[in-house]
């Protein structure tokens, strides 16, 4: 689930497979929750449908569906847009809204090919769409931001993505989240990677952590089905840990 929308997961270290090319399959990003620090490329998009699951003692969140859209503008920026159509069950109590948007500019500073690593830094904002929307607890008031540094170095076959970076909110102290995703090329149409990632405030024992793995499946030259699935490690006072979470969605490149 998104960082900035409820009480979702964050802290993480991630590695997953080497960068190709800004068209290559993608390390982080999804259907992980760690980002990687590639583009799309000049004028080029990538466009993700998912349906995702989040579910925790008492209730289930959906994001049926969850659009992320990414437009490259020239070879080292992305624009992101992300919006999600939420519903939570929990037992007798089903609702559903339009969940915040989540806009964002990637810079990608450093290239491995050159300095032996690739560096990004992508700035994100959440703007609440829908009043209605925090009043059902789908989402939480207020503007929120996320402000992480992506790195990514190649180790042979196998290459890891680091995310790390504050989350800040309008009346709540600062969080910190990060990520870590290791993964490799199965075959010339599927890599896979494992992540770990989580959320926490100064007091790492109010750390909401998970476990994660996917892939991703190249179909054709325009499409790659996107998998993974995952479970908790560690909740907060508030929250219990995760019992699962789920991603199945398509990329379209254009």
């Amino acid at each position: 689930m998104g960082r900035l929308r409820g009480p979702s997961l964050r802290l993480a270290v991630f590695a997953i497979l080497e960068l190709v090319s800004a068209r290559a399959l993608a390390q982080g990003g999804p259907p992980m929750v760690t980002d990687d620090p590639g583009t799309p490329g000049n004028h080029n998009w990538e466009i993700n449908v998912a349906l995702a699951l989040e579910s925790r003692t008492g209730e289930h969140l959906f994001e049926t569906p969850l659009v992320d859209a990414n437009y490259g503008l020239g070879d080292r920026i992305q624009l992101k847009v992300e919006v999600p159509w939420l519903v939570r069950d929990a037992g007798d109590d089903t609702v559903g809204g339009l969940g915040s948007a989540l806009l964002g500019v990637k810079y990608r500073f450093l290239d491995e090919s050159v300095s032996g690593v690739s560096m990004a830094f992508y700035p994100q904002v959440e703007v609440g769409l829908l009043d209605s929307s925090a009043e059902n607890g789908l989402v939480e008031s207020g503007t929120g931001a996320i402000l992480p540094i992506i790195a990514q170095r190649s180790f042979g076959p196998v290459s890891a993505d680091v995310e790390l970076g504050p989350v800040v909110r309008s009346g709540s102290k600062p969080r910190w989240f990060g990520g870590l995703v290791l993964g490799g090329d199965i075959s010339a149409e599927l890599n896979v990677a494992v992540e770990v990632f989580a959320e926490t405030s100064s007091q790492f024992s109010n750390t909401d952590a998970a476990f994660n793995a996917g892939g991703r499946w190249r179909m054709g030259a325009h499409s790659v089905l996107l998998f993974s699935a995952g479970t908790g490690v560690h909740g907060t006072d508030v929250h219990s840990a995760a019992k699962a979470l789920a991603y199945l969605g398509v990329q379209i490149l254009l």
